[in-house]
């Protein structure tokens, strides 16, 4: 097995089904899966764009009033086996009210990182002690099951049932979905936390190096 996507060889002139055949034979699970994931992505662009002329590049959405908005994700260094989380929380107006970025090393599946990011951010809202919350993600795949209460493979059930249990002490929790345009800032977060050695956390606010794609989601917001 190569075990990496940098010395994963495809046979000359190889279709489809014999491409599926060497990444089976070639990539580690986690990798696999990975490459499945990325698949299907641009599977679902192509069909959005040829049926409906449409990019699916929705910019981040503010909650309703009274509500945060918890982003959560989770970026993967391959040669290290590390995950970087990262989640920001904000309100109706944009206003960061926390974000982390916390590093782990791990060779889960990406849904299970997802997962933990979620967590993670149901965790950190309610150390802050806010009422009601919307975890949004960029993972269809885990914010679908996580909405419709579906049960998946058992690595990520116990987070899922981490996840509800943490929801049960707000008065109101959702679930959403956002492409990865919606979700710049965490995803920016989890890039920066693969170079950290331990959580770090900024209570009302987000690294400097970050500013400028919170910036960015308020100038949508005032655009709308």
């Amino acid at each position: 097995m190569c075990d990496s996507f940098i010395s994963f060889k495809l046979p000359p002139q190889c279709d489809f089904k014999e491409f599926l055949l060497t990444a089976n034979d070639c990539l580690s699970l986690e990798n696999l899966e990975f490459l499945c994931v990325l698949l299907w992505r641009i599977w679902f662009r192509r069909n959005k764009w040829i049926h409906e002329r449409t990019w699916v590049n929705s910019p981040w959405q503010a909650p309703p009033l009274g509500w945060v908005k918890i982003n959560s994700d989770a970026a993967w260094c391959i040669t290290k086996k590390k995950f970087g989380l990262g989640t920001i929380i904000r309100d109706s107006t944009g206003k960061v009210l926390a974000s982390a970025a916390m590093p782990i090393y791990s060779s889960v599946s990406v849904a299970v990182a997802e997962s933990w990011a979620l967590e993670r951010g149901a965790s950190l809202a309610q150390q802050l002690g806010f009422a009601a919350i919307i975890l949004e993600s960029d993972c269809l795949a885990v914010t679908k099951a996580l909405d419709l209460k579906s049960i998946l493979a058992s690595e990520i059930n116990y987070v899922f049932d981490s996840i509800y249990e943490l929801c049960s002490n707000f008065q109101l929790y959702k679930f959403s979905h956002t492409h990865r345009m919606g979700n710049q800032v965490a995803h920016s977060l989890a890039r920066l936390a693969l170079s950290l050695d331990n959580e770090q956390i900024w209570p009302m606010g987000i690294p400097e190096s970050i500013n400028h794609v919170v910036s960015t989601d308020i100038q949508h917001l005032s655009s709308s």
